[in-house]
């Protein structure tokens, strides 16, 4: 009994803490002046505008269910205390080993009724970590060399695929993602998406299912309009018979494997 009312103020504690902060404390990291180095404001990749309904708060393509599970979640409000870009890239480093919506396991299967095509209609489960980490990714407003400096990481694919995760969800303008996505096509750096051997890829399947498959382990990703969807398909047609007239694009700057936050001067 005292732990369930214990649990009962908590929660209803956290819910007033979420409606009063939607960002639990986590903020926009701190650019530097034009004739300084480190990240610019200038340089920051537009994001997606769309609001959640509940609070106002910026919703960057997360599903509302998975969202507002982040939000009252103990870990997203530790992060407010890192303030740089290299200090949550680091805490992605040692805490993310799968990076499925979701913790594996935790979330139910979707129903088979006329809901079952809807966002976010599911049984809830507990947040995965990538995400929470994403979130606050999404509140510090990274620069273009930072979100490239994430899909290049040589020390962990998860902090490559938490990056392109990134772009795939909050890309304001998605007619670059093939931009950023091309690159990295023949990667074949391999990670485990849910931290196990049954779901094995390698970075460039992964970019792959990202711009061609709107499901995502128990997830919606945002839908791709459809002009720029066949662009994809087309694309990746070409690319998969080597035919290309296209020369390798500045948004994404280049493949894997090479270059980190600090190298680069944008921590």
């Amino acid at each position: 009994w005292p732990s369930m009312t214990h649990n009962k103020y908590f929660f209803s504690g956290r819910l007033e803490a979420v409606r009063q902060d939607p960002a639990g404390g986590n903020r926009t990291q701190e650019y530097a002046e034009p004739n300084e180095e480190g990240p610019h404001e200038a340089d920051v990749v537009p994001l997606v505008k769309i609001a959640d309904p509940v609070h106002g708060a910026p919703a960057f393509n997360i599903n509302p269910m998975l969202l507002e599970g982040i939000r009252m979640g103990d870990r997203f409000w530790e992060l407010a205390k890192l303030t740089t870009f290299g200090e949550v890239v680091d805490a992605i480093f040692y805490e993310v080993k799968y990076v499925t919506p979701w913790v594996p396991g935790t979330h139910g299967k979707r129903s088979s009724g006329m809901q079952s095509a809807v966002r976010g209609v599911s049984n809830a489960g507990t947040p995965g970590i990538a995400y929470t980490m994403l979130l606050k990714l999404f509140l510090l407003r990274l620069t273009r060399d930072q979100v490239r400096s994430l899909l290049r990481h040589p020390d962990s694919p998860y902090i490559r695929a938490i990056g392109f995760l990134y772009l795939r969800l909050g890309l304001y303008d998605f007619k670059e993602l093939w931009a950023w996505f091309q690159p990295y096509l023949g990667d074949d750096d391999q990670f485990f998406i849910d931290g196990t051997p049954a779901t094995a890829t390698t970075i460039g399947e992964f970019v792959r299912r990202l711009m061609t498959d709107q499901d995502f382990f128990g997830d919606r990703l945002p839908r791709l309009p459809v002009l720029v969807s066949r662009q994809i398909e087309d694309k990746l047609q070409k690319a998969a018979s080597g035919v290309t007239d296209e020369p390798p694009t500045e948004a994404g700057g280049g493949g894997g494997g090479s270059g980190v936050c600090a190298a680069a001067g944008v921590c």
